[in-house]
């Protein structure tokens, strides 16, 4: 009867454990290959000299961003966070005004087991 019943119990954990693996593993993929395309859409290419190159639109970037893990992320959790942090690429400094080169996307994730998922990808526009 004791075996049985330790038996059940790690057919019981090891399903969990699965679920959470999957869980995390598919909201790592969705963050880690989140398409270029949203990215680039988000550029303002309108008044691009030779001192000022192209910028993000916060606007369309914030509205790409979340509307991609609006739809995807809810498929393995439904506790889930996007954070946008713009910051000048040559010193780091924090971006206060509207024409930003650089972003910072920290996307954050609770799971069972009080299990927290956090990833923060960094992307600047640079000229050639």
């Amino acid at each position: 009867m004791i075996n049985m019943i330790i038996s059940f119990m790690v057919v019981v954990l090891s399903f969990n454990f699965f679920m959470m693996s999957y869980q995390v593993n598919g909201v790592n993929r969705l963050v880690m290959n989140a398409p270029i395309a949203l990215f680039e859409t988000s550029l303002e290419l309108l008044d691009i000299s030779e001192s000022n190159g192209p910028i993000f639109n916060k606007q369309i970037l914030e509205n790409n961003l979340t509307s991609y893990f609006d739809y995807s992320l809810p498929h393995y959790t439904d506790d889930y966070e996007v954070n946008f942090y713009y910051y000048n690429s040559s010193d780091h400094s924090v971006c206060l005004d509207e024409k930003c080169r650089a972003v910072e996307v920290k996307v954050s994730a609770a799971f069972i087991f009080m299990y927290h998922y956090e990833k923060t990808m960094f992307y600047e526009v640079r000229s050639n």
